[in-house]
């Protein structure tokens, strides 16, 4: 039986680890936390769940669905509500998705003029975005030339950006506007078309159930990564038994980019220029927990910078699925995403809390006085931040890494960060491996 070692649990770790598994190999992850699933995360407390990560999948998510499918979880995918909101002031101006003509042609978030000029240089998107595979950029890195916020003045118009769009990158991008990639945009666009969906129990259900079936070793951090006449050769500390390592036919990387270049060094001449071009960007997840519930009911309040500059995003958690809060009573996710003038890993939980509150009780009055809880989780690692240039130097990456080298690379920094992006790396991983590793065929018995 041929050995695989995976290095980190998140979805890219455990969807490569699963694929092969399912062809015959044995397959040990090593994680260097307590637990698996990487930045997937669900909790519970005082009857709210709590997906303080990534809160949200689409039926778009192909790979994704592939996997929900195959570990039996299709009975726990919930649709979500489809309407989302853009704040104006202290309004918020709701569009169905379902219903996206009607709503566009009814919102009053813009004049009939802009909504004209929208519509009109709206056509102009058309190219970059057809046939446009956000899990493969390789054809769209010629875009990589501008930022988004450049690109959308550029295309729309500053007033269009300041009234919509601003709001819009914000909720899709993982950084600033002014600084990242307009290839991200352009993916992200085509991502957002699905239905937006859920899993009743929380999203870390499916990490949860990729690593039942594979031999997972919690706190067993990786110190090395190591090509050897006799395979690849992983080195890691245990907590409890100390240093050990493990040898194997292959090995995929599944760990932030910087992590993995300084595990495995062949990854430092190859990927010098990705490297340089790559910033980690972290964000705080801030839950807060109201006794009543709100009255209007969007599923996602997209913030332009003019109503909040720290909050890009909310997340009404208790639209989401009927789990994830107890009736009567609002959960709501605040993203503070990092951004080149605000540090938040200062910032005390007191003053997110306050922050978040003051946006959420002015867009919401219902909910003053009906304040109870705030839970805040702080990732110093949310994404690879793609700025202007990125997704040529990935491309280049890409194109220059053995697809026949023992250790494979997997990671949602491949594509625009998801759920899906991660699944889909992972699986291209295995894939890969697979292919470089063909299954001896043994001759049928003659008797």
């Amino acid at each position: 039986m041929k050995r695989m070692i995976v290095v980190g649990s998140g979805l890219a770790g455990l969807s490569a680890g699963y694929r092969l598994h399912e062809q015959g190999w044995q397959v040990i992850v090593l994680e260097c936390l307590d637990r698996v699933g990487g930045r997937v995360l669900s909790e519970s407390e005082d009857g709210f769940l709590f997906d303080v990560g990534p809160t949200i999948v689409t039926d778009n998510y192909t790979e994704y669905m592939k996997l929900v499918h195959d570990v039996g979880l299709s009975d726990k995918l919930v649709d979500c509500a489809p309407e989302i909101a853009v704040v104006k002031g202290s309004d918020l101006h709701i569009l169905d998705t379902h219903k996206p003509l009607r709503s566009f042609l009814t919102t009053k978030l813009l004049p009939p003029a802009a909504k004209l000029r929208l519509a009109v240089r709206g056509v102009r998107l058309i190219k970059p975005l057809y046939g446009l595979n956000p899990y493969e950029l390789n054809n769209r890195v010629h875009y990589d030339t501008e930022s988004v916020q450049t690109y959308i003045d550029r295309v729309f118009g500053r007033e269009l950006n300041d009234l919509i769009l601003d709001g819009v990158t914000r909720a899709m991008v993982t950084s600033s506007p002014d600084e990242t990639s307009v290839v991200g945009f352009l993916a992200g666009a085509v991502t957002a078309s699905g239905k937006m969906q859920t899993l009743k129990g929380g999203l870390q259900l499916l990490p949860s159930k990729l690593a039942e079936k594979l031999d997972v070793r919690l706190s067993s951090p990786v110190t090395e990564v190591r090509n050897t006449d006799r395979g690849v050769e992983v080195h890691y500390q245990s907590s409890a038994e100390g240093a050990g390592s493990e040898r194997a036919e292959a090995c995929v990387i599944a760990t932030p980019f910087r992590a993995a270049v300084d595990m495995y060094e062949p990854l430092k001449e190859i990927a010098a220029d990705l490297l340089s071009r790559s910033k980690d960007s972290g964000c705080c997840s801030l839950q807060l927990t109201y006794s009543r519930r709100t009255e209007k009911e969007p599923y996602i309040v997209m913030v332009p910078k003019a109503a909040s500059v720290e909050i890009s995003t909310l997340f009404l958690e208790h639209i989401k699925a009927p789990d994830r809060a107890p009736a009567g009573t609002s959960l709501i996710t605040a993203f503070f995403t990092d951004q080149r003038d605000i540090d938040f890993t200062n910032w005390s939980g007191d003053r997110l809390t306050t922050t978040a509150r003051e946006l959420i009780e002015r867009l919401f009055p219902e909910l003053r006085d009906h304040f109870m809880a705030a839970r805040l989780t702080r990732w110093p690692y949310a994404a690879s931040q793609a700025d202007v240039g990125y997704y040529k130097a990935l491309q280049k990456f890409l194109d220059d890494y053995p697809a026949d080298a023992p250790v494979q690379i997997a990671g949602d920094y491949m594509a625009l960060p998801s759920q899906e992006s991660a699944v889909v790396a992972g699986v291209k991983a295995a894939k890969r491996i697979i292919a470089a590793h063909p299954a001896v065929a043994t001759s049928p018995s003659t008797g």
